[in-house]
This record gives structure tokens, C-alpha cells and sequence, in this order.
């Protein structure tokens, strides 16, 4: 029996920063360590209208997938939706396969504001969801929505995304300042606190600018960030920037497992976070950063925050960094996935 995880491949050289294709690379990673073998995919050009196109390409993909194998795919594949559906079925297709989803997102949800505005039943992608033995989710929050939605299947969640990282690290010292890394254009905000604020992305409106404590640094590689982030707080999560999608983040972000999150634990930063959010509570728990709604209490906040205070967080940070940083998230979904399917393990499922 040989074990497979599905991994996505950029398909130009741009796209090798961006969040899915870390996320992806960094799952995989850790699977290979666990001794997985990759599927490797792309964004396939030219298939939605030609299936002879789509069979060839799941022939050449899924050609080694032996009866007993055991596939698990992320999801979503970030394809067409017939090449996803058909790949789905083509697994499904082969004798005693059990096919694992490893969700990164879940899209209904990202494009619509609240539960009213699908129809549950009939949505494309809750029904691809059904179609799989088990799901790693994001975390606890996002697996009852999905119940919630009519999604039956076995859950385990992951909690954090890992962020695989080796480099240089400064050190970090109480500075009050914020960062905020994005991957959509920033088009307006309502920040006005004194604290500065730096953001890394790739477009800022110039009215963004004038607030006068927004300084834009520009689109530059996560591991670069990582490196040179010396002190203050890494912004998660806030209603204070616009960002110019057709996508409902501020909805969505209660259910997911942001990359940016682990990406600032990395680097051995303390986060913000909404109280809206599933991280949360364990921001508060293991004080690892603070959970503000609005952006513009910060002042007060730094106001009675003293260097004792904050290298706290950073020593709190310390535990998650090295977990993040070595694929722990990742490495004990998937061990809880083998004592689930393999041994009958039923405490690490979520609706057991």
C-alpha cells in the first residue's frame, strides 16, 4: 500500500509566493516525511471544454494509484470544477482507495457574506466534500459549520498551517508598531491610531497612505519577511484595511486557518487577531499576542504594555515558533488521520 498527497504546482514564476503554493509545498513536505509520495498538479490550461484533454491528464496523474492505496488530496485543487469533480470520481473509482480531503478552503464560503446566500443542498463544493472518507479541516469552528452545512463525513482538525522555516531570525524587542502582510490590493482603511503600521503587498491606494501612520513596504517573499521582522505585532486578521476582492474575508476568517498567522509565529512575532476568529482563544490562552476588534484602541494598549510584558509573549511564542517553523501541524493531522482510518481511533475525530 502507498500513501499520496496531492500537491499543486505554480505555473509561472510569480506564483510561487503566493499563499496556496507555500501552503501546499509546506503539506507536502511533511507528508514526504512521513513517508507519502507526491501527485503532483498544476493549474491544467485549456481542459474545461475538452475531456479527452482532462482523461489523459488523470491517467497520467493518477496512473500509479494502486488498489489499497490510500490518496489524500488538498482541497481545494484550484482547477476547473469538472477536472476536480472527475479527479474526485476517478480515486472513488479504484478498488478499496480511501481518499482523505486536506482543506485549505472552502470556497462557498469565501464568496458569499452568510449561510443565507447558498443553497446548502445543491452547492458544487459541499457535495464534492461528501464524496471523501475523511476530512482534515482548518480547526473546531470551521468543522461545525460544515456539519451545519449537511457535511457528514469524519473530521480532524489542524488548527495552524506550518511555515517551514530555517533561515536568520532578529531579535525581537518591544517596539510599538504593527505589520500586516497581504496578498489583495489595499484600497481604503479606517486605521487612525499613532502606532505606525507597515504593510507588505503588492498595491496600496495613495489615500491608504495619507493617514499618515501607514508606511507600505512594498510585495516582498515570505521568507524575507520572516527575516527581518525585529519587534511589534503581526496583524492577522482586522476590519480596518479594505482590500480590493470579490471574496468576503472578513466572514470567512472565523472558519479558516490564516497562513500570514503562522507565518508571524515563524518568525517569532506576537499576533493580533479578531475575537471573532477561532484562534482566539488560544491567542488569549497561551499568550502568545493579544485579540483587539479595532485597530485604533492599539495606542491605548501600548500605553500601559511594558518590555516585561511583551518579552513574555515572545517566550510564549518560542514553543510555537518551533512547531510551525518543523511541520508538527501539519505531521499530527496526518498521524491522527492513520490512527483514525487504520486503527479505529475515534478521540481525535471531531463529530465522533
Amino acid at each position: 500500500m502507498t500513501n499520496w498527497i496531492t500537491r499543486l504546482n505554480a505555473t509561472n514564476y510569480n506564483q510561487q509566493y503566493d499563499a496556496i503554493q507555500i501552503v501546499s509545498k509546506n503539506v507536502a513536505h511533511s507528508a514526504k516525511q512521513l513517508g507519502f509520495q507526491e501527485l503532483n498538479i498544476t493549474g491544467y490550461p485549456n481542459i474545461s471544454n475538452n475531456a479527452d484533454r482532462r482523461h489523459h491528464i488523470r491517467e497520467a496523474v493518477l496512473g500509479v494509484v494502486q488498489p489499497g492505496d490510500l490518496v489524500v488530496v488538498q482541497f481545494p485543487m484550484w482547477t476547473h470544477l469538472n477536472f476536480q469533480s472527475e479527479f474526485f470520481d476517478t480515486i472513488k473509482g479504484i478498488e478499496s482507495v480511501r481518499m482523505v480531503a486536506l482543506i485549505h478552503d472552502i470556497p462557498t464560503w469565501m464568496f458569499t457574506k452568510g449561510e443565507e446566500e447558498y443553497d446548502r443542498e445543491n452547492d458544487f463544493w459541499l457535495n464534492q466534500l461528501k464524496k471523501f472518507d475523511l476530512l482534515i479541516v482548518a480547526n473546531e469552528k470551521g468543522a461545525h459549520k460544515l456539519q451545519e452545512d449537511g457535511v457528514n463525513v469524519p473530521m480532524i482538525q489542524m488548527q495552524f498551517w506550518d511555515y517551514f522555516y530555517a533561515g536568520p531570525r532578529k531579535e525581537k524587542r518591544f517596539k510599538k508598531k504593527l505589520y500586516y502582510v497581504g496578498g489583495r490590493d489595499i484600497i481604503d482603511t479606517t486605521y487612525r491610531a499613532a502606532t505606525p503600521l507597515y504593510i507588505y503587498d503588492r498595491q496600496v491606494e495613495k489615500k491608504v497612505l495619507e493617514s499618515g501612520s501607514i508606511t507600505w513596504l512594498g510585495r516582498r517573499p515570505s521568507d524575507e519577511i520572516v527575516s527581518v521582522l525585529d519587534g511589534g505585532f503581526g496583524v492577522v486578521v482586522t476590519e480596518n484595511l479594505v482590500e480590493k476582492s470579490n471574496m468576503n474575508f472578513v466572514y470567512y476568517n472565523q472558519f479558516n486557518n490564516p497562513t500570514k498567522l503562522s507565518m508571524y509565529l515563524a518568525a517569532g512575532l506576537p499576533v493580533i487577531v479578531s475575537s471573532k476568529t477561532y484562534h482566539a482563544r488560544l491567542v488569549k490562552e497561551y499568550g502568545i499576542g493579544l485579540v483587539v476588534d479595532d485597530l485604533n484602541e492599539i495606542d491605548t494598549i501600548f500605553s500601559s504594555m511594558t518590555d516585561q510584558d511583551y518579552q513574555k509573549m515572545i517566550d510564549n511564542v518560542r514553543f510555537w515558533q518551533e512547531a510551525v517553523s518543523e511541520g508538527f501541524f501539519i505531521k499530527r493531522a496526518l498521524l491522527a488521520m492513520f490512527r483514525t482510518l487504520e486503527l479505529g481511533f475515534r478521540d481525535d475525530l471531531l463529530n465522533k
